[in-house]
């Protein structure tokens, strides 16, 4: 619920807070009402007090706490029970405050009597006591430069004073203290003899464009400060010569000479208008406009209306309440305004108690410090107290960048000497070291997640390491913001809503994401020059920045808009900012001042500490800087980093060098993990993801491995399955697929899979199904074979044209693939879409020209390839909606990939050059390679998960099972037909002298059966074969005839024909019969098996097979003659024809 003030009591709708004087008047200021609910029963209860005017009256509780509710203030007269935060009462017993308000420096009654009768604090023996009471540290004093408000602290000082200053300092002609140039005539007595604010004399100076230059000459104002009805130049030139007609409210009336009146004072018979034209003409009409909503009075032109204070006229007639909240230019609450009928009224939020003008909001609780870093050391300074203190944190390291956590009260703090963030407590003095070997501009805590962030200006980059993190010598950090930020110069964090906000001075802009760094979007781009520190006001929605090119303070709201400079006049230099209440606090690093002055109007400036050590980052301490609230990621458990995310989430991340694993909580190495393959003609190469520069080009090709394929000279196409480490890739030299088995680089092994007729161009592998898809060159087919070779068909050779490229998505079921269509343009390119078993296509896209290269996200619904001929990189939703253009102007595209959030491709006009970006990035790296690159992909270990029906025992099918999303089907190998769902049965006829084996797919000798070695694929040679004839020994091949058992086999496949593994073999040929080989082979013995060694012109296990090379040259012949036969005949019947029509 809201927290109103003092003075306010909040209405029944728990949104709305009203004054005490407007409960029971007799007019509904709550929005239900509710102020003038129960007010006659009041009067009717026990205890119930009525106030002296006997209009109102006010429950017995009420009575006597401090705050007035009678309108007449009876309610607290001779009242006085104490409380936190109605302590001390003054303003004749009408108002009270907390206790640590009194005697703070800060007057907060209207009769200033909280700052009277103040005795001196006591300072410890480690300080000194300035003649006005504030406390600085020892080390202070006398060290030249002045710490108390009356520089006490340098009087009385045994030391030499310096005979020589420094470059760029003036020495005091009386007092010969040392003091920089731009203190002179700075309107602060910095000399012990005053001479530096003596007979000044200021040079003529140039303003820039948002400033307004003094008639003078010799000083510039902000541009709004002109004609603001306020003196800023020291002639007062800024407010002369300003032509302003005052707009007077509608309950006033304007002189011809332009002042406003009351109205009362119009047609009184006395002059009250400097010209008096407030009297005379119809004044002595008594006509009066009965129409006016609020009042009617007369005037010398006539009857006119006006309304109450808080209304304005809208028509001339109806009076209509003013939002002071929005109209007004300024705004009138400090934190929360609520508009009512009439007025408004103004409210704090928690930890802020309103003042007595009943606008301001002032902290309660202990005192707020301000932490300054100046030069080497680190400073408190009391904002009531003025106290000073330094911590004992550094040597004569410089400290750039600062920030605390309230919770754990710790200090943090850049060394940019030693390269590490640095902590000290409070408390106790305990210093450690919280990360070392980092380089940091600026560094921000975040005291909900329990992160600190920090900016690498020259790396670009964000980076966060935990809050409790202990220095080991390990890097346990992670980078939150790599790509797309161009020198981060500053960052500050909104932990509440988990966002974050830097600015970058490289192209001056400044941004916010999610504290992960995701949901990244450009805040402001316009209106900086170099803003270099930033600082959250969330109480009035601002953000506010240092911006050294146009020396002043920006402030802008939290969405980006209502950019304006606040601050313009003592600023040539500004570092670091900070804001507290009203008021914002700065470092400046030429005047070497921190100085604050009022937020909205950049008015009302005090110089709080001036020393000769340059001041850099500034940070206000305070309880309601950082309030508490559930952190999300104790849930998460998370099992090294977890940053928060927009919307009170939280997101695990890993510390550099490794990622996280699939579980989304617990991180696994990166070699385990994200690499690229590139494949070349003869070699695959591996490329881990960690040893990619992701920031700048890299010339040097990154640590890698290189594989060297066995017998493969032109490699075309390749896929990898990381459960099994194995490579199938095509040769199109050697017309074949084959299996590369990756066990480690020095160990590798190599068999050929499938034979082919024609070359791969693109070549895709169902890691749960073990099935390899690809598409040839020569026929527009979709094709299909097991991994083992054994078994292949023709998955879909409708519709198609020109396929380039198929990505399948195994654990959905379902796959991508391109067409170039024709030449004539009569089928165009498309994208299609399917199941896995070439059912339900579906086309997704039809305006790429060339796609080639697609890929499927790991999520399954997005999909992305490459368009050669346009030069750009796109991607689409699945169902064909968000389609997206990922990159532009890739001319001459060759490969491409996308996997791990990377792209990957390639130029035909430079193939050695290997180009990648990260998806969400404009950022565009490369390095080099020696060979062309023929493909490309990307792998995890978490990149082939899931599992779909056909992943245990090939879904129960005897060949191949295809997997659709839920389910699956059978198929058969060419040749052979689907019986019962899952069985596959196909016609062989067999020669004299074998056997066919159970499944009907193969012939063997009949002296290979039951030889000890299985030669049928299904085994029945071996076990359980029924032929009629008892081949074994003991007739164990006659029983139990009909059962056939399920095994694999070893054979490779030639153009989609199973054949057995071929040994190397006796070629001397055997007096063997030449029946077993049909007549067209001999039979030899290999390692006591029989195998036909066939002659030219036939092949398969028995020769069975007519080659196509022995019989072309006699139909080529005969269809030869008979097509110069027909065409002799043609030419005759033409000539025949001709002469008879002749």
């Amino acid at each position: 619920p809201v927290s109103c003030g003092r003075t306010f009591v909040l209405c029944q709708d728990r949104q709305t807070c009203v004054h005490v004087d407007y409960l029971c008047d007799g007019d509904e200021d709550c929005p239900d009402g509710s102020d003038e609910k129960n007010c006659a029963q009041i009067c009717d209860e026990p205890g119930a007090f009525r106030c002296l005017n006997g209009k109102t009256c006010i429950e017995g509780k009420l009575l006597c706490d401090g705050v007035t509710h009678c309108i007449d203030g009876s309610d607290e007269v001779d009242c006085w029970h104490p409380t936190s935060v109605c302590a001390f009462r003054c303003d004749n017993n009408s108002f009270c405050i907390p206790e640590d308000w009194v005697c703070d420096g800060n007057p907060d009654c209207a009769d200033k009597m909280d700052e009277q009768n103040c005795a001196f604090q006591e300072c410890s023996s480690s300080e000194f006591q300035c003649h006005y009471g504030e406390c600085i540290s020892l080390s202070l004093r006398c060290d030249g430069d002045h710490d108390c408000r009356d520089h006490s602290d340098e009087e009385n000082c045994t030391f030499a004073k310096p005979h020589r200053c420094v470059p760029g300092e003036m020495v005091c002609p009386i007092s010969k203290e040392c003091l920089l140039k731009e203190w002179l005539c700075d309107g602060d007595v910095d000399c012990e003899d005053g001479t530096d604010e003596k007979n000044c004399q200021f040079d003529k100076v140039t303003c820039s464009p948002l400033q307004w230059r003094c008639a003078s000459e010799d000083q510039c104002i902000p541009e709004f400060w002109h004609c603001d009805g306020e003196r800023d130049c020291r002639d007062s030139s800024d407010e002369s010569a300003c032509v302003k007609i005052p707009k007077c409210q509608s309950y006033e009336f304007q002189c011809g000479s332009l002042e406003c009146i009351d109205t009362g004072l119009v047609c009184n018979e006395q002059s009250d208008c400097a010209d008096g034209s407030d009297e005379g003409g119809k004044c002595s009409s008594s006509a009066c406009e009965s129409s006016c909503s609020h009042q009617c009075y007369r005037t010398p032109h006539g009857s006119r209306c006006a309304c109450k204070r808080g209304f304005q006229l809208s028509n001339g007639h109806l009076c209509e309440d003013i939002d002071e909240c929005k109209d007004l230019r300024h705004k009138p609450c400090s934190q929360t305004c609520f508009n009512k009928n009439g007025t408004y009224s103004c409210a704090c939020h928690p930890g802020y108690l309103l003042e007595s003008d009943g606008h301001r909001c002032k902290v309660t609780g202990e005192e707020p410090i301000l932490l300054a870093s100046v030069q080497y050391d680190l400073m408190l300074y009391g904002l009531r107290s003025f106290s000073k203190s330094v911590l004992p944190v550094t040597g004569k390291n410089m400290i750039f960048s600062i920030d605390y956590d309230w919770k754990d009260q710790k200090v943090f703090w850049v060394d940019l000497n030693a390269e590490s963030i640095k902590w000290m407590n409070l408390a106790h003095k305990e210093k450690g070291t919280l990360v070392k070997g980092i380089k940091s501009d600026c560094i921000a805590v975040d005291w909900i997640g329990r992160n600190l962030y920090w900016t690498d200006g020259v790396a670009s980059q964000i980076l966060a390491i935990n809050l409790n993190a202990v220095w080991s010598g390990t890097q346990e950090y992670t980078v939150v913001v790599d790509e797309d930020i161009d020198q981060p110069s500053s960052l500050v964090l909104q932990p509440l809503n988990g966002l974050m906000y830097w600015a970058e001075i490289g192209e001056p802009q400044i941004k916010r994401a999610s504290m992960d760094g995701t949901s990244r979007k450009v805040l402001i781009d316009e209106g900086l020059g170099w803003p270099v520190s930033l600082t959250l006001d969330l109480l009035s929605w601002k953000i506010f920045w240092a911006d050294e090119k146009f020396h002043g303070i920006g402030v802008a709201n939290l969405d980006g808009t209502n950019v304006k400079l606040v601050q313009l006049m003592e600023t040539p230099s500004p570092f670091s900012v900070a804001v507290l209440e009203d008021e914002i606090y700065w470092s400046d690093t030429k005047t070497r001042s921190i100085q604050k002055a009022n937020k909205n109007t950049g008015k009302q400036r005090n110089v709080l500490i001036k020393r000769h050590g340059q001041p850099y980052g500034l940070k206000v301490s305070m309880y309601v800087l950082q309030p508490s609230m559930p952190n999300p990621c104790t849930k998460l458990h998370c099992s090294h980093l977890c940053l928060l995310t927009s919307g009170q989430t939280g997101s695990c991340r890993c510390p550099v060098g490794l990622l996280l694993a699939n579980d989304e909580t617990s991180c696994a190495s990166l070699k385990d993990t994200a690499f690229v393959f590139l494949a070349f003609a003869s070699s695959l190469m591996q490329v881990y993801l960690k040893n990619l520069q992701l920031n700048a080009e890299q010339e040097v090709l990154p640590e890698h491995t290189i594989l060297h394929f066995n017998n493969a000279e032109q490699v075309t196409a390749f896929d990898y399955v990381t459960r099994t480490k194995s490579a199938f890739f095509a040769d199109s030299d050697g017309r074949y697929i084959g299996e590369f088995k990756v066990i480690n680089p020095e160990n590798t092994s190599q068999k050929r899979v499938l034979h082919l007729d024609e070359e791969v161009v693109s070549l895709a592998v169902d890691w749960l199904a073990s099935n390899i898809y690809w598409i040839g060159s020569q026929q527009p087919f979709i094709q299909i074979a097991s991994f083992s070779g054994h078994y292949s068909l023709v998955l879909i050779d409708t519709g198609l044209y020109h396929p380039t490229s198929i990505a399948p998505h195994p654990p959905g079921g379902f796959m991508c693939f391109s067409d170039w269509g024709t030449e004539d343009h009569r089928n165009g390119p498309k994208i299609e879409c399917s199941y896995m078993d070439g059912n339900r296509r579906k086309v997704v896209w039809r305006k790429s020209h060339q796609p080639t290269g697609l890929k499927i996200a790991d999520s399954g619904f997005q999909l992305y390839w490459a368009d050669l001929d346009r030069g750009v990189i796109e991607t689409i939703f699945l169902d064909g909606t968000k389609y997206q253009v990922f990159k532009r102007g890739l001319e001459g595209l060759g490969v491409f990939t996308f996997g791990e959030g990377l792209l990957f491709w390639t130029s035909i006009t430079n193939e050695t050059s290997v180009w990648y970006s990260k998806a969400d990035s404009q950022k565009r790296l490369w390095f080099k390679v020696k060979q062309r690159v023929v493909d490309i992909k990307v792998y995890s270990r978490f990149s082939q998960q899931g599992s779909n029906h056909c992943f245990e025992k090939n879904g129960g099918c005897r060949h191949i099972c295809l997997p659709y999303p839920k389910g699956r089907i059978c198929a058969c190998s060419r040749g052979y037909s689907l019986h019962s769902g899952t069985e596959c049965q196909g016609e062989i006829r067999c020669q004299k002298g074998t056997i066919v084996c159970h499944d009907k797919m193969q012939c063997i000798s009949e002296m290979q059966v039951c030889d000890g070695h299985t030669d049928c694929v299904d085994g029945s040679d071996e076990e359980q074969v029924c032929d009629g004839k008892m081949d074994c020994l003991d007739g164990s091949d006659e029983k139990d005839f009909g059962v056939t058992p399920l095994k694999t086999s070893k054979g490779k496949q030639e153009n989609g024909v199973p054949l057995a593994e071929t040994p190397d073999i006796n070629t001397e040929s055997s007096p063997c019969n030449e029946e077993m080989c049909n007549m067209h082979g001999d039979c030899v013995t290999v390692s006591g098996e029989l195998r036909c060694n066939c002659r030219v012109g036939y092949s398969g296990t028995f020769c069975e097979n007519e080659t196509e090379t022995k019989s072309k040259a006699v139909p080529l012949t005969l269809g030869i003659l008979s097509f110069i036969i027909v065409v002799v005949i043609a030419i005759g019947v033409f000539v025949f024809i001709r002469r008879r029509k002749a």
